[in-house]
C-alpha cells in the first residue's frame, strides 16, 4: 500500500553518486490503474515494467525493489535478466514453493482484500500496528498513513488478488541460475524476513545479506543512513 513517496526522504542524497527513479506500481499511487483483476499478475506486470525501460533506454541500471515491490522485482530479473547490472532486494521474498503455504497464504489474502473493500480505514489501522513495522519512526509512520488513506481500495484489493505471495509465481529456482550480483536487505527485528532473505542468500551465485541493527520490514524508514551506505557501496 505504498508508492514512491516513502522513497522521497532518499532521494537527495541518493542523487549524489546514481540517478535515483521511482516508480508507483499498479494500483498504487498515482498510476492510472483499471480495476480489472487481469492487469494485475505478475506476467502483466513485468511486461508494464519492461515497457518503461524500454523507452527510457537506461544504461547502467541497478533495480532496488522493497516488500511488495521486491517480489516484482524478483520476477522481473527472472524474465530480463540481461537488463541490470545489479539487484537490491529490501524485506522480500522469491515465491512461496509449498502448495500447501500457497493456498493458506491465498485464504488470508482473499479475507485481506475483502477487509480492503468494505472497511478500508478499519484495515489500515490494523496493519500500521502489526509489529514488523513497530520500529519505523513516528514521522515516517505519518507518511505511509497518509499514502495508504491516499489508495483507492478496489485497486489495492485486486493487486493483493492476483499479485499476493500465495498466487504470485515463484521464481527462486530462474534466480537461482543467474551470475548477477544481488545485494539483500533485512532488518534484524523482522525475523521473518531474515530467515527468507537468508535462504535466497544461500541459493544465489553473487550475493551479500546485510541486516540491519535497530531496523524492522522497513529498512529504509528505520534506518535510512544506512541504506545509503548500502546502496552506494553496492552500486560502486
Amino acid at each position: 500500500m505504498g508508492s514512491n513517496k516513502v522513497f522521497e526522504h532518499l532521494l537527495e542524497d541518493l542523487s549524489s553518486f546514481c540517478n535515483p527513479i521511482t516508480i508507483d506500481l499498479a494500483g498504487h499511487g498515482q498510476t492510472e490503474s483499471p480495476n480489472e483483476q487481469k492487469y494485475y499478475t505478475a506476467q502483466r506486470q513485468v511486461q508494464q515494467l519492461y515497457s518503461i525501460i524500454q523507452r527510457l533506454k537506461f544504461g547502467n541500471l541497478y533495480l532496488y525493489g522493497y516488500s511488495m515491490g521486491g517480489r516484482l522485482a524478483f520476477q522481473l530479473i527472472a524474465s530480463h535478466p540481461e537488463l541490470f547490472s545489479g539487484v537490491i532486494i529490501e524485506s522480500s521474498h522469491c515465491g512461496m514453493v509449498s502448495k500447501s503455504e500457497r493456498t493458506e497464504r491465498q485464504a488470508l489474502d482473499e479475507k485481506r482484500a475483502q477487509k480492503i473493500e468494505q472497511n478500508f480505514e478499519g484495515f489500515i489501522k490494523e496493519w500500521t500496528t502489526l509489529p514488523l513495522f513497530g520500529q519505523t519512526p513516528d514521522e515516517m509512520k505519518l507518511v505511509y498513513n497518509e499514502i495508504m488513506k491516499s489508495q483507492n481500495p478496489k485497486t489495492i484489493s485486486a493487486s493483493l488478488r492476483r499479485f499476493g505471495a500465495g498466487v504470485m509465481p515463484s521464481v527462486c529456482d530462474k534466480i537461482s541460475k543467474l551470475n548477477l550480483p544481488f545485494s539483500l536487505i533485512a532488518g534484524k527485528l523482522d525475523k521473518k524476513y531474515v530467515d527468507r532473505m537468508t535462504e535466497i542468500h544461500k541459493s544465489l551465485n553473487h550475493s551479500n545479506l546485510l541486516v540491519v541493527e535497530n531496523a524492522g520490514h522497513r529498512v529504509h524508514a528505520d534506518q535510512p543512513e544506512e541504506i545509503i551506505q548500502i546502496l552506494k557501496s553496492f552500486v560502486s
